[in-house]
């Protein structure tokens, strides 16, 4: 993990540098044990913002198209994300998340599957719940606000962990994943920071 510590560092040297931080909620992830960070997604800095800023490190499922090239597809991996498949059900991608997060790793993934802007509404993939569900994982919703402006601040909110417990031992189904990732979407609304 040391490649994933010093791209860490420098991007955190480039946000001092760039960007005033308005960071709450930390202790709302989890010390220890796998979780899932659910966080909107209006920026190409949502990725690195919650990596930077969350003290252990995050795993993220990120497009195949990401790992097309050899040299880029290199880096990623060895930040630790790993590819989906966004036009298909992605069973590796599906059984890598539930490795991450039983091997005690916070898995970070962005429900509505690609950027959307300020306004916009688009439909959260279930992927989030499924995930968390067959990992035995809590969901911690996760907002980042900002314009990305020279010296603009970027908020981050960190919620409380939505607990799934109430649905173990129950079969999962179509709705029951959409009720969940609809709960969680909801949280993630209302932690988002007008700018």
């Amino acid at each position: 993990m040391w490649f994933y510590r010093f791209a860490r560092s420098l991007v955190k040297l480039y946000y001092r540098i760039m960007f005033r931080m308005d960071i709450v909620g930390e202790e709302n992830i989890p010390k220890e044990g796998g979780a899932v960070l659910c966080c909107n997604h209006m920026s190409n800095y949502d990725p690195l913002t919650m990596a930077a800023f969350t003290k252990r490190p995050v795993r993220y499922i990120a497009k195949k198209e990401l790992f097309a090239k050899p040299l880029f597809a290199k880096v990623m991996y060895g930040l630790g994300a790993f590819p989906v498949d966004r036009e298909t059900t992605d069973m590796k991608a599906l059984k890598t998340a539930i490795k991450v997060l039983k091997n005690g790793e916070l898995l970070g993934i962005f429900a509505e599957g690609t950027r959307v802007k300020e306004g916009e509404a688009k439909a959260a993939k279930a992927g989030v719940a499924l995930f968390a569900l067959k990992g035995g994982a809590p969901i911690v919703p996760v907002a980042v606000s900002s314009t990305h402006k020279f010296r603009a601040v970027v908020h981050v909110r960190y919620g409380k962990p939505i607990d799934l417990e109430e649905y173990k031992g129950q079969k999962v189904t179509t709705e029951m994943m959409e009720e969940i990732t609809e709960k969680v979407m909801q949280k993630v609304r209302e932690m988002r920071v007008a700018v």
